[in-house]
């Protein structure tokens, strides 16, 4: 079962509140094969660098400058030794089981793609969120996969990795449409595995109107191609869902609620 190396990449930027929690979780793993690499995306606050300072000693630390998280990650999976990948924010938690259940998943067929799990929520709001059954048109409509979520390295040089102009958010979004778009399959663990910290202050919780048409129209150019081989159901939408799930009336005040701002990618 240990055989096969995994590696969880971690960006950071002045992450000193959550980040050794984050860092405890993957220790806490019961499978062990398991190598850290921690990107530090231009932190400038000092405690932090202190820490990370410190964390040379037990992990791979690098340092990338303030270039965006989607650099930052591939920085990391560029310097990452493993078969498998697995990203996870700095203020996030893997239960204990989540990578030995998701190798699992990969040794038992090796047609499967991504393997995501089920989310926990903890912080500001508490409560699960359980994935829609995947399809390539769903999720040309709206993401059906949190960030972490396991992927084969291979993968990730096939489609050059996390697209860098994709600054403001939806690069995880992005990076799923191009793995995904010639096929593969992607397995739904049911069990909550994931927990997905709700703060204020996030980068999600502050995206704009104006960003969020911005970058939704960026990603329907890139992908323009896949949108007009799949009927996409308005039904299905990024922006339905948002508007559908919510008690608010105005979009502005939506958008400056986490947890429905989260409930889109379901």
């Amino acid at each position: 079962m240990n055989s096969l190396l995994v590696s969880v990449v971690i960006p950071v930027y002045n992450s000193i509140d959550f980040l050794n929690e984050t860092l405890e979780s993957v220790r806490n793993q019961t499978y062990k094969n398991i190598e850290v690499i921690v990107a530090d995306n231009g932190s400038n606050d000092l405690s932090t660098l202190e820490y990370l300072k410190a964390l040379e000693k037990e992990v791979n630390v690098i340092y990338t400058g303030k270039t965006g998280v989607s650099n930052a990650r591939n920085k990391a999976i560029e310097e990452a030794t493993g078969v498998f990948v697995l990203p996870l924010d700095s203020d996030d938690i893997i239960l204990p089981s989540f990578v030995e259940e998701c190798i699992k998943v990969f040794e038992s067929d090796q047609t499967i793609s991504v393997v995501r799990t089920q989310i926990e929520l903890f912080g500001k709001r508490k409560g699960k969120i359980e994935f829609a059954t995947y399809n390539y048109a769903t999720l040309l409509a709206r993401n059906l996969m949190v960030v972490t979520s396991m992927f084969k390295k291979s993968d990730w040089q096939r489609v050059g990795g996390y697209d860098i102009k994709f600054l403001r958010g939806f690069e995880d979004w992005e990076f799923w449409l191009n793995l995904l778009k010639s096929g593969g399959k992607v397995h739904t663990i049911p069990e909550p595995l994931f927990k997905y910290r709700i703060r204020r202050g996030s980068r999600n919780q502050s995206l704009k109107q104006k960003d969020l048409m911005e970058i939704r129209k960026m990603l329907w150019e890139k992908h323009r191609e896949q949108y007009s081989k799949h009927f996409v159901d308005p039904k299905e939408s990024f922006e339905y869902k948002l508007i559908a799930d919510s008690k608010y009336l105005k979009f502005g005040k939506l958008l400056l609620s986490p947890f429905s701002f989260l409930k889109l990618m379901d």
